[in-house]
């Protein structure tokens, strides 16, 4: 059941289900006016396996197609506000959007951060997992679940694990929330060249055993959230196509509703998305998950298939 933000002195903030009084919205840092690919640190031009000049070239062409099609979207769309970047793996070819490097609340696109910086602890012996992580750990992805999110947030420091993962992935535009209480963690300020990042450091330089428990459980992403919320829009829409896994991200603060959608698509991981939003926060979401489907299909019209 998706609940009614109810206004209490300050705007109030709901966080997939939750409520509470709060203070305004995140400042947006730097923003480049640019759409044009660069290579991202992890591959550089030429180390993919038989890759050629035209190859690149090409992928090059489709990832800065991909965020322009959002852009285009979002300037024809002035209630709300994209911010989108997308990666070739294979090539290495990043293209981040106008609004790519924007900070945005991260609703539950965090719980990806949070569970990185727990996985890492585990490669590196300083945490053991138990069952009941397991689960929440699985619960937090699979259903977004927001109480498996909270007790993974109280066990393993909160926004220290936010901070971790900006750290290990070297991230630009990411901050933990001000407010270190459970609950909160969805004030969590992130971007979208900086969440390609977090997937790319998950696929690239974590554990095989990390990489696939993150992976299976969002290749296994619910048509619907544990607190009922219908998070099968953008790259989970249906028909949801072959080859995605993705971690959704749904909150209400006052009179603004963000939705994001993020995750990989085709063979081997091909490709990764980052579409993040800013919406009015009208009665019903219907509206943003229809618009931010809109802008997924976009980005994918413009990467070679089949899809």
């Amino acid at each position: 059941m998706v609940a009614v933000a109810v206004l209490l002195g300050g705007a109030a903030i709901m966080v997939e289900g939750r409520a509470r009084a709060g203070d305004g919205i995140p400042a947006a840092v730097a923003q480049p006016s640019v759409v044009a690919p660069v290579a991202a640190p992890a591959l550089a031009a030429g180390e993919a396996a038989g890759e050629t000049a035209g190859e690149t070239a090409a992928s090059a062409a489709a990832v800065k197609a991909a965020v322009q099609a959002v852009d285009a979207l979002d300037r024809a769309s002035p209630n709300t506000k994209f911010g989108a970047a997308v990666l070739d793996r294979t090539t290495g070819q990043l293209a981040v959007g106008a609004g790519g490097a924007t900070a945005f609340y991260s609703a539950s696109v965090v719980k990806l951060y949070t569970v990185v910086a727990i996985l890492h602890r585990v490669e590196t012996g300083s945490v053991t997992l138990t069952a009941a992580d397991r689960t929440n750990i699985q619960r937090a992805l699979v259903a977004s679940d927001d109480q498996a999110m909270n007790a993974l947030w109280e066990r393993f420091g909160g926004p220290q694990t936010v901070a971790q993962t900006i750290s290990l992935v070297g991230l630009k535009d990411s901050k933990p929330p001000d407010d270190s209480d459970s609950g909160e963690w969805g004030e969590t300020l992130i971007s979208a060249r900086d969440v390609v990042a977090v997937y790319d450091y998950v696929l690239r330089s974590m554990a095989p055993s990390s990489r696939d428990m993150i992976m299976g459980a969002l290749e296994q992403a619910q048509d619907t959230g544990a607190d009922g919320f219908d998070q099968a829009f953008g790259l989970i829409a249906p028909p949801r196509k072959p080859d995605v896994a993705a971690k959704q991200g749904w909150m209400w603060i006052g009179s603004d509703f963000w939705l994001h959608s993020t995750g990989v698509l085709g063979a081997d991981d091909r490709y990764v998305i980052a579409v993040l939003s800013k919406n009015p926060g009208q009665p019903s979401s219907a509206a943003a998950r229809t618009i931010v489907t809109t802008a997924v299909s976009d980005a994918e019209a413009a990467l070679p298939g089949p899809w």
